[in-house]
């Protein structure tokens, strides 16, 4: 009853506010229509005002809010759409700018990691399908600013721009506010660029970009990125983060359900997808993030003996290979492959000679799923790999103590198939990117 007197009062002040102050009325009948005491004409009502007054970002949250809760009849689904569709064309007709400008910060394209750029690319792809010719800028992060101590900490929760800019400045570099300024949209890609030892203060660092969008008034997004489950306080900072940012999606379920945001699959799943291969000889070989030397190198010789059981040749392709020096020598007498990098069709000419895939890269696991090349992925530290075993039938979760010869047989014998869980990943990034921007 008392949320239903709540709900009423806002539906008056937005009534009271429609003309003479539309920011305050649009908030007020936005609470007036999802609220748990709405009445659903009212909410029906409230978002043909939303959609009149072209406030589309909060007519979506009016109808994300009621299909969470069911929505029986369809209306919101169907309505949600509509809401889409007029946000979209309100785009193309603002003529005044005839290129979207993004700037997408944490772009990992430019990496000797064939992960990285497999991921961005993919991401990159995306925005131009749900942005066509748009102008995208790239800009990096700097690891460095991890480290660094600043004079306002966390607790004074960076009201200032100028508290921001200083985080940002040494984050993605002194052009990162001007880069900002001059873009129509923001992203930041968290990638795998967060770990268990980020502290709170590396992670306010890290989303400076948004926070600094969001103070200038400009559309803004977090994707395409796995987040640490934390056991602290920095698990609350960011779970109340990505509520007030609200434009946040994670690569994987695990991150997404933790921190209740939306779940879009790996964009690395959206770069390629190679011919097949008839002749495949080789085991793909690699390190494991964040794995140390010795943690690598158990993976190389359990490898190679599953290479020696089925006669195949080891082909190295990893980040890290350098840990395998001592061991090249061997690698090249089976006939093996032994690099660090390539470009992408290039490794996927190459991944796609192989049968099995031993190792505990998680993007080169996608990229064998690519390829239709089931993974014996190591458990390495972060939840991604577990999640890509739950997603896809190719990938199983090994250790250092698991019997890869019969987890080999699996495997290879099981037999194989191309299609993936998530068929309308594309569509989904392309509407998830445009709802963003409206």
């Amino acid at each position: 009853m008392f949320e239903g007197i709540k709900s009423a009062i806002h539906w008056r002040l937005a009534k009271n506010l429609r003309k003479s102050s539309p920011d305050k009325a649009a908030r007020h009948l936005l609470l007036a229509a999802t609220g748990r005491g709405t009445d659903v004409s009212k909410a029906r009502r409230a978002i043909g005002f939303l959609v009149a007054d072209k406030r589309y970002s909060d007519a979506r949250t009016i109808c994300r809010e009621h299909i969470s809760r069911g929505d029986p009849s369809g209306f919101w689904r169907h309505y949600e759409s509509f809401v889409d569709e007029l946000a979209s064309s309100y785009r193309l007709q603002e003529v005044s700018r005839p290129k979207i400008k993004i700037a997408l910060f944490n772009d990992t394209d430019f990496r000797v990691n064939i992960g990285c750029r497999l991921t961005s690319q993919g991401l990159k792809k995306q925005i131009l399908d749900a942005f066509p010719g748009a102008e995208i800028t790239s800009i990096g992060f700097n690891f460095a600013a991890f480290r660094q101590e600043f004079q306002k900490n966390i607790s004074a929760e960076l009201h200032e721009l100028s508290d921001i800019e200083d985080r940002l400045s040494a984050a993605y570099g002194k052009d990162a506010i001007d880069h900002i300024a001059a873009a129509d949209f923001v992203i930041l890609q968290p990638e795998g660029s967060l770990d268990h030892r980020t502290t709170a203060e590396g992670l306010a660092t890290f989303f400076t970009p948004v926070l600094t969008a969001r103070k200038l008034g400009k559309p803004f997004a977090v994707l395409n990125g796995t987040i640490p489950i934390y056991d602290d306080e920095r698990s609350d900072y960011l779970r109340t983060l990505f509520r007030e940012l609200g434009h946040v999606a994670a690569r994987d379920e695990i991150s997404a359900e933790h921190y209740g945001v939306e779940f879009l699959a790996d964009a690395a799943f959206l770069r390629i997808s190679p011919a097949p291969s008839a002749e495949r000889d080789g085991c793909l070989i690699t390190t494991g993030a964040r794995n140390n030397a010795e943690e690598d190198v158990g993976i190389l010789k359990a490898a190679l003996r599953a290479c020696d059981t089925w006669r195949l040749r080891p082909v190295v392709l990893t980040h890290a290979v350098e840990r395998f020096n001592a061991h090249e020598t061997e690698i090249l007498a089976r006939g093996g492959i032994f690099a660090e990098t390539a470009g992408i069709e290039h490794a996927a000419e190459t991944i796609l000679k192989c049968r099995l895939h031993i190792g505990g890269r998680y993007h080169m696991a996608i990229f064998g799923l690519l390829c239709n090349v089931p993974s014996l992925l190591f458990d390495v530290k972060t939840h991604k790999n577990q999640w890509l075993e739950q997603y896809s039938p190719l990938i199983k979760l090994v250790h250092p103590h698991t019997d890869l010869d019969a987890a080999a047989v699996v495997a290879l014998t099981d037999g194989v198939s191309q299609e993936h869980r998530e068929t309308d990943t594309a569509d989904k990034y392309v509407r998830f990117l445009r709802r963003a921007y409206s």
